[in-house]
């Protein structure tokens, strides 16, 4: 769940969040009312569940970003995935339609789609993305195009430098395009070939695009780069346990430390907590520490949940007068999102501010590490 915007998202997750979570309740209460409507067209209402329904059953297929980017995994999905993508795509323009509230989100949506399916493959969509390209709104439709160039070439550092050297051009020249921004920002999130080149498409969202949407991602964008900064360093976490008594984690010196930022009213957090429990259960006689930082807005609340789940018997951190339930960690870390997770070896040194992703796999192998 997010602070205010979600970073660092998947492909596939922007995509999905697009299809599936339109929140059009007034605009489809609007349009149910309007008795003006041609009989022979559905309702924004219908195809928005039609959109679900076709959303899900190509979240089936694409449960991994990493899937776009791998050109055999691509190959071997490709007859699966591409009948759905297309399906979505005569649906985000069905939904334009009929419902022009919906609109820019449609065509945001279907920007993503095109672009998936040309990396793909699909000789069609890389037609309609070059014509779209020349024809109205073509800067968002040139962004998609090295968009996708960009996705191709995630392991060719110096093709993606020649992709941004045009994307650089493309932002400057337009820079007061509002959609184009979120385009740009999907540089910023998937298949950089490396660091320099990722700080260099975050650069063009905060130096190059001057709309009021980029100035709305700036504040994410610098977030992620202060949480990315802390990897590599010496990191002790301290402040009051739940209980009111405090904590340091400079206590646990010489063991691995899994920190995970979380709230119970997080879903995303509440369903990773299965593989947290399993590997504090597996872990913790070998000298694995878990410290948990609730965002919380309520004590009771936490207090409730843990005891409800008593195989949760590591520390707590959390913080009666955090603004907006935010722990102040997480405020001075840059988090935007949780779960968050981070990995602390026995040196005390951050090893991962991303250990959500395969902390099963890292920690038994940093728990056999030499101080």
């Amino acid at each position: 769940m997010s602070k205010s915007r979600i970073i660092r998202l998947s492909i596939v997750s922007l995509l999905l969040i697009s299809m599936l979570g339109f929140s059009l309740r007034s605009a489809i209460t609007a349009r149910a009312a309007d008795k003006t409507q041609k009989a022979d067209k559905r309702t924004a209402e219908q195809v928005i569940n039609d959109l679900r329904t076709t959303g899900q059953q190509l979240s089936e297929v694409l449960e991994s970003p990493q899937v776009l980017l791998d050109p055999q995994k691509r190959q071997e999905i490709a007859p699966k995935a591409i009948p759905p993508m297309k399906k979505l795509v005569t649906l985000f323009d069905e939904l334009a339609s009929v419902e022009q509230s919906a609109k820019g989100q449609a065509m945001a949506a279907q920007r993503q789609l095109l672009a998936m399916l040309a990396v793909m493959g699909d000789a069609d969509s890389t037609a309609t993305l070059e014509k779209r390209a020349n024809g109205k709104e073509s800067a968002q439709w040139k962004a998609t195009l090295l968009l996708v160039r960009w996705w191709q070439a995630n392991k060719d550092a110096a093709e993606q430098g020649k992709i941004l050297d045009d994307l650089e051009k493309l932002a400057k020249a337009n820079s007061k395009d509002e959609p184009l921004a979120a385009i740009v920002a999907m540089f910023t999130e998937q298949a950089a070939a490396n660091d320099e080149l990722r700080d260099r498409a975050e650069k063009i969202v905060l130096n190059d695009l001057k709309s009021q949407a980029a100035q709305d991602m700036a504040a994410g964008i610098q977030a992620a780069a202060k949480l990315r900064a802390l990897a590599g360093k010496p990191l002790t976490l301290e402040g009051l346990a739940v209980d009111g008594s405090k904590f340091s984690s400079s206590q646990w010196k010489g063991k691995v430390i899994l920190v995970d930022f979380w709230a119970t009213w997080c879903g995303p957090c509440r369903e990773e907590l299965p593989r947290v429990k399993k590997v504090y259960a597996d872990f913790h006689k070998d000298g694995l520490e878990i410290l948990g930082v609730s965002c919380d807005r309520k004590g009771d609340a936490l207090k409730q949940f843990l005891g409800e789940n008593p195989d949760m018997p590591w520390p707590q951190l959390f913080d009666p007068n955090a603004k907006g339930g935010w722990h102040p960690l997480a405020e001075s870390y840059g988090i935007m999102g949780i779960p968050t997770m981070f990995l602390i070896d026995k040196k005390g040194i951050v090893r991962t501010v991303t250990a959500r992703e395969n902390f099963e796999e890292l920690i038994p192998k940093m728990l056999k590490e030499e101080l």
